[in-house]
């Protein structure tokens, strides 16, 4: 159910109710609520649905307890690989090309283990296994970069790297409209 209103004609409110506890006990309504306002506080859209609530429920004195998870609407990680950018959380990380190549190669490829010979040869273009602590080296500016979102990049001791927050990562082939 969508229900938008003229003060949020813009920014609709999005409500899937589900009501449990029939049994003579208290009743409750689990709401899962999406409001794609930008710059909508979280305590604020709490505050106003449990008025909501207790208005359209007829219940004015009732305890109405609204609990809304921060869910954000960006990735950690966004790679926008046509245009070779990377986003943290929306903001840009400026990378140098082997770094871009480097993660981008990682982050398509998640919860694999990725030997350093074989970053080597897939990012670098060498089977040469010399400067394999190259790698070692870019993996760190990179983390070093992404500052909180270094945390995608998981170390295998004595072997090489992995991602493993998938979820949190997205690589886009076509960068988003707007």
């Amino acid at each position: 159910m969508t229900r938008v209103t003229p003060h949020w004609s813009d920014h609709p409110v999005t409500a899937l109710p589900e009501v449990t506890g029939f049994d003579g006990t208290d009743v409750e309504v689990t709401v899962l609520i999406r409001v794609s306002a930008p710059g909508t506080r979280v305590a604020d859209t709490a505050g106003r649905l449990a008025a909501a609530l207790r208005s359209a429920l007829d219940l004015p004195g009732a305890d109405v307890v609204v609990d809304l998870p921060v869910v954000r609407a960006d990735p950690l990680l966004r790679i926008l690989v046509d245009s070779r950018r990377v986003l943290h959380r929306g903001v840009p990380v400026e990378l140098t090309r082997l770094e871009f190549d480097l993660l981008h190669h990682l982050c398509a490829n998640p919860r694999v283990v990725h030997r350093r010979a074989a970053l080597m040869a897939s990012v670098w273009g060498t089977t040469s296994t010399v400067d394999t602590r190259t790698v070692d080296v870019h993996v760190r500016r990179i983390r070093h970069k992404l500052g909180e979102a270094a945390s995608v990049i998981t170390t295998v001791r004595g072997v090489g790297y992995r991602v493993d927050h998938a979820g949190e990562v997205v690589v886009e082939r076509h960068a988003p409209a707007g």
